[in-house]
Parts: structure tokens; C-alpha cells; sequence
């Protein structure tokens, strides 16, 4: 007898706030997570054969995602699919070519389309935009992540069930402590993320060689050496840190700034609103809107305006003990249970 999932989910490699969410909707819907190797298109979970999840999961290829043969893959997907029996299909985005070409095998009505691009990045036109149109076109429902996210669709006219999630995933949480912690003097600005050029961080660094604040920048990546060597001595290079150990460097500093020329989502403005930190994030990060201008937690900048991202913060920090109390009354409880709530909801659109 074959067996029968509530949703099939379509995924890339396994990142630890998709495993997350995949275990907290596994705990009200039957869950296969189906993934195609690892890869560092995200911070990667091991699973383990050993451990005890909520949900099944399925390795279409076990090695590095980019070395995966997409043709052996596509036929693995194939045979899985008719070895069990669904009620919804989640395809995360419209860039893998494997889960693309399932969709025009399986009913429109259970397909579900995950979307964690925003209208910043997404263009229709030419080839690769009548595909995605095409690839829309197939599903019954779409799962925006935020406001930006749900204009790609109302762009295009779409036609059937609009969910949007208000997250890409579930972040790891930890205690917060007792009470407000004192804030530094002067204020201390802190960059968490990879050191590659689409993060921005070279105007981040020329912005603070001249403004002279204290910038903490953690992470790893090819800009490394070349950012280090342009940067002023307020500028401190963390490195790499474990994920487990971020929160003690959250609570060392006051305002977060994600400056990326493109951002789909950002996870890592959530987990600083969390850990206490108002934010400064650009125009083109997928959150602003929802996380940022809807909750007021921070301020947004014009993308590569040196001028009006001076005056951000400056503004800001006139203005720091609005933007923590806003921070401070975020409730990801209920951010959580509303994301979870999309996806458990699913099974009963027809």
C-alpha cells in the first residue's frame, strides 16, 4: 500500500529553519521533506538517520547539490512520486528544473508554489520570464513570504490561492533574559551574513571608515581579505561564529544593518529583532516591509545613497528608544504560529 502525506515538500538542501518549520507543520500534517543533496545555498542541518523527526525525508542525491546529475535526480523524483500518494505538492521557488518539470505531470490543483523572491529581483521578461510564467501558471496556490513577495503575483494577474507565510522558515530561538539590556556609548552596529558583493558590504565599509562608528562584521567569504585590507580600525572582523553562539554577540551591540543590493527574505533580520536589536536594512531587502516599515522595528535606506544613509542613522539613533520598544514588543510566538498555520491550511483548499 502506498503511503499518504498530507504535503509533499519539494525543497532544496536541508537548512536548519526549513527543518524547523517541516517539524512544527509535521506535528499537525503528515510531512515528506524531499531535497536533492547539500549545498550552500543556505546554512545546512545534517540529518540524521538516527535522530527523530516530525516528518520523512527523501534525498533525491546525497553529495554537493551542485555536482547533482539533474537528469538522474529528475527520474528518482519521478519514481518517489509514484511510490506514494499526496494531497499537496510544496516547490520551493521556480530554479529547480527538476521540480519545475514535475509540475506539468501533476494536478494544478495540489500544486503550491513557495515564494521567497521578491518583485525587487523577479523579471518577466524574455525566455527564463515566459517560463516562469509558465511554471506559475501551474499551480493552484501560491505561498508569498512577505509583501514584496505577493506583488511578483498580483503583477501577473494570478488567479488562484494566495497564502502569504510572513517567513521563509523558523530561526533557532533561545532565552532572551530578564529585562532591557544597557546600551553601548557610543551605539554599536553589527553585520551577520556571508562577505560576498551581493551583501553590499563595501559601501558598508566605506560608510563607516568615514562615519567613524563602531561596526562588528561577522562572517566568512571571498570579500574577506579585500574588506579587511579597506577597512578602518572601528571596523572589527569577527569571522565565522556557530550559530549557537550568536545571540551573546546580538546582545553585545544595539542596531543591526543588512545593506545587500539583493535580499530575498533575510532570516538574519529576524533573529536581531529577536535578540533586542532595532535594524537598518536597504530598500531591496525582502523583509523591509513587513518586518521593518510594518512593525516599525528600524528604518530603510535608498539602495547606494550615501547621503540618505547617513541620515538613517542619524535618525535612528535620535530616535533609538522608539525603535527598541517597538523591537522589544515583536511576538514571534505568534510570527511563528501564523507561518506554521499557512502551511497546516493547505490541505484543505480545494
Amino acid at each position: 500500500m502506498k503511503k499518504i502525506y498530507d504535503i509533499v515538500f519539494l525543497s532544496n538542501t536541508p537548512s536548519f529553519y526549513k527543518i524547523n518549520l517541516c517539524n512544527e507543520i509535521g506535528k499537525k500534517r503528515s510531512v515528506l521533506l524531499v531535497l536533492y543533496g547539500y549545498g550552500d545555498e543556505a546554512v545546512n542541518t545534517l540529518l540524521n538517520p538516527d535522530e527523530t523527526y516530525d516528518f520523512d525525508y527523501y534525498f533525491l542525491f546525497e553529495g554537493n547539490s551542485s555536482k547533482r546529475n539533474k537528469i538522474t535526480v529528475f527520474l528518482k523524483l519521478l519514481l518517489l512520486m509514484s511510490r506514494i500518494k499526496y494531497k499537496k505538492i510544496l516547490y520551493s521557488g521556480w530554479f529547480v528544473p527538476e521540480y519545475n518539470i514535475l509540475s506539468f505531470f501533476t494536478s494544478r490543483r495540489d500544486n503550491c508554489l513557495i515564494c521567497e523572491s521578491s518583485i525587487r529581483e523577479v523579471s518577466f521578461t524574455g525566455i527564463k520570464g515566459f517560463i516562469k510564467k509558465k511554471i506559475i501558471n501551474r499551480m493552484g496556490v501560491v505561498l508569498p513570504s512577505g509583501t514584496l513577495h505577493l506583488e511578483i503575483f498580483d503583477s501577473i494577474g494570478f488567479k488562484g490561492h494566495v497564502v502569504k507565510t510572513g517567513g521563509v522558515g523558523i530561526f533557532y530561538k533561545g532565552d532572551k533574559g530578564v529585562g532591557n539590556k544597557k546600551c553601548n556609548t557610543p551605539l554599536r552596529y553589527l553585520y551577520v551574513g556571508r562577505l560576498i558583493d551581493v551583501k553590499n558590504l563595501g559601501f558598508l565599509v566605506k560608510a563607516f571608515n568615514k562615519n567613524g562608528k563602531p561596526l562588528t562584521i561577522v562572517g566568512k567569504g571571498c570579500l574577506e581579505a579585500s574588506l579587511k585590507q579597506m577597512a578602518c580600525k572601528n571596523i572589527d572582523f569577527k569571522g565565522f561564529i556557530d550559530n549557537k553562539d550568536l545571540p551573546q554577540i546580538y546582545k553585545e551591540h544595539d542596531i543591526f544593518i543588512l545593506p545587500s543590493k539583493l535580499e530575498p527574505w533575510g532570516l538574519v533580520v529576524e533573529e536581531a529583532i529577536y535578540w533586542g536589536l532595532p535594524v537598518v536594512v536597504s530598500e531591496n531587502v525582502g523583509s523591509s516591509i513587513d518586518l521593518v516599515k510594518n512593525l516599525e522595528t528600524g528604518l530603510i535606506f535608498k539602495m547606494d545613497d550615501q547621503s540618505n544613509f547617513d541620515e538613517t542613522l542619524e535618525t535612528l539613533e535620535n530616535n533609538y528608544s522608539y525603535y527598541k520598544n517597538n523591537v522589544d514588543k515583536v511576538d514571534f510566538d505568534q510570527r511563528d504560529l501564523m507561518q506554521i498555520d499557512a502551511y497546516v491550511k493547505l490541505v484543505d483548499l480545494k
